[in-house]
């Protein structure tokens, strides 16, 4: 199947993850009737517009790893193979984002059904758009961003975080030129997750999106901008950002950390054309859970990569959605001696990542009781927690406490790990879980006992004991014999003192 918009709806359709809402609706209602589901939803009449609305299709990890066709604690793992073999995309005449074209007096935002997410934000945002952008010396570039309608015309941008895109602006601005950008809106999530992969400038991140995709993205030109977007997207805004650098409100917002930010000061982009499907579906990427899930296939990736490289043996990463899959970064390796500061100093690296855990591979990470006990019982706060000061952080983190002023942010902040390994030098046996015995015989056991001579039971449990055993082995091996007459005819070995132990392993021997 093509990896498409529409192939990903349909077999999130097949899954039973997204349920249709046939009735009209007011679109005052979608992001709260979102939030609320247990399902992504399409809605597909939308009162006083043509499109239809979809939102909450990246709203669990079992969706987004439903577009990766593999299970959601592999994901990352996934991801890391797949970009590892890019796919360059092809070029086409034409797409089905082509047949509506829109230009001059016939662009009008407010046509399309753009819902307020969050009550304090300062607008209806597009919040599922990959914007397309060149420069001159790096090239292409794709990324995500956020669009506030400003009027008709025009929208905000938020351009104050590092990105490859602010840094094709400010080198436009700096020669008082605009810089040509489109957006596309209702991509398929490998496009989405090529975009939100953090690689240097320069690469072309719809290669990456062929990568994971497992085949080429199809782009068609652009009508008014000397850009490329994706044939089958749903819809497509062209136009500029003007060269009046950070000069003009934008913002609140509620964000991918469940916060809502602050009012910042922002670049504007005007519009030159829009192009849709016949029958387009507006994407209104649900804040902040979709955002999240979406980014934690190529953090989660990252965290392979690097680890990889570091020549540590990961058995999982895992970027929990409690931190938006994005300031947190557990893993589980196959520890050698000192490799668990080592997968610290590594993934403490990577860009946006506060905090990090790592444990050893019999810790499951994905659960959190098992991830607390590892921190309980294997931490040693003074030796195990490391702290790096003055690091790059993220500007979306309120921690950082940075003023908001016309113009770009430069966020520091500290980065901890914390070595949930067991300690080198530990006897492992202290580690040794608890297991419950004859699990796999219950109900079975009462059925086969029998009275048996106890001083005969005694020299019989004599015998065994020429070979190390623990105490259950004696059940196990007499489980015909009650537990009563074992313990009678054990405590008469204890007291003939024809008992001794393994120290080490605790399991009993008979003496010499």
């Amino acid at each position: 199947m093509t990896k498409e918009f529409r192939s990903f709806l349909e077999i999130l359709e097949q899954q039973g993850e997204l349920l249709r809402v046939t009735e009209e609706i007011d679109i005052r209602e979608v992001s709260a009737r979102t939030a609320t589901s247990s399902k992504a939803l399409l809605f597909e009449k939308v009162k006083g517009y043509e499109m239809g609305i979809v939102s909450g299709i990246l709203g669990s990890r079992e969706r987004v790893a439903a577009s990766l066709d593999c299970n959601h604690r592999e994901m990352g793992k996934e991801f890391y193979k797949r970009v590892g073999q890019l796919v360059p995309p092809v070029m086409v005449e034409t797409g089905k984002v082509k047949e509506v074209i829109k230009i001059g007096d016939d662009i009008d935002l407010s046509s399309l059904p753009v819902p307020l997410v969050s009550m304090l934000d300062g607008g209806p945002y597009i919040t599922s758009a990959i914007g397309i952008a060149k420069d001159p010396d790096y090239g292409r570039n794709v990324g995500c961003y956020r669009f506030m309608i400003r009027n008709d015309r025009e929208t905000g941008i938020d351009l104050v975080g590092a990105s490859d895109l602010k840094l094709f602006y400010d080198r436009a601005f700096k020669q008082g030129k605009p810089l040509q950008l489109a957006i596309a809106i209702g991509v398929h999530p490998s496009i989405l997750m090529g975009a939100a992969h953090m690689v240097d400038t320069g690469r072309d991140e719809f290669e990456i999106a062929g990568a994971i995709a497992g085949e080429p993205v199809k782009l068609v030109k652009c009508e008014t901008v000397d850009l490329e977007v994706p044939a089958d997207a749903e819809i497509v805004i062209e136009g500029e950002l003007l060269p009046i650098g950070w000069t003009e409100d934008e913002g609140r917002f509620g964000d991918f950390t469940g916060f809502v930010g602050p009012i910042k000061f922002n670049p504007i982009f005007r519009v030159t054309a829009i192009t849709h499907r016949k029958d387009a579906i507006f994407y209104a990427l649900h804040m902040p859970d979709e955002v999240d899930y979406l980014i934690a296939p190529p953090l989660e990736g990252s965290g392979w990569q690097v680890l990889a490289i570091a020549g540590v043996k990961a058995t999982a990463v895992y970027a929990p959605a409690s931190a938006g899959c994005n300031l947190h970064l557990y893993a589980s390796i196959r520890k050698r001696p000192g490799e668990g500061k080592n997968a610290l100093m590594v993934l403490m690296g990577l860009k946006r990542v506060k905090h990090v855990i790592v444990t050893d591979d019999d810790i499951d990470i994905f659960n959190p009781q098992s991830l607390e006990r590892a921190l309980a019982y294997r931490v040693r706060p003074t030796k195990d927690i490391v702290i790096v000061d003055e690091a790059r952080g993220s500007h979306l983190d309120p921690s950082t406490q940075i003023h908001v002023t016309k113009g770009a942010l430069a966020p520091l902040t500290a980065k901890w790990g914390v070595d949930a390994t067991i300690p080198e030098g530990t006897d492992i046996r202290e580690y040794d879980p608890i297991a419950y015995p004859f699990e796999d015989k219950i109900g079975q056991l009462n059925n086969q006992t029998k009275d048996k001579n106890i001083l005969l039971l005694v020299e019989e449990i004599a015998q065994l004991l020429h070979e190390p055993k623990h105490f259950y082995d004696v059940l196990e091996y007499f489980s015909d014999v009650s537990q009563r007459q074992i313990v009678q005819a054990w405590g008469k070995l204890r007291d003939e003192k024809r008992l001794d132990r393994e120290i080490s392993t605790g399991r009993y021997i008979l003496k010499r």
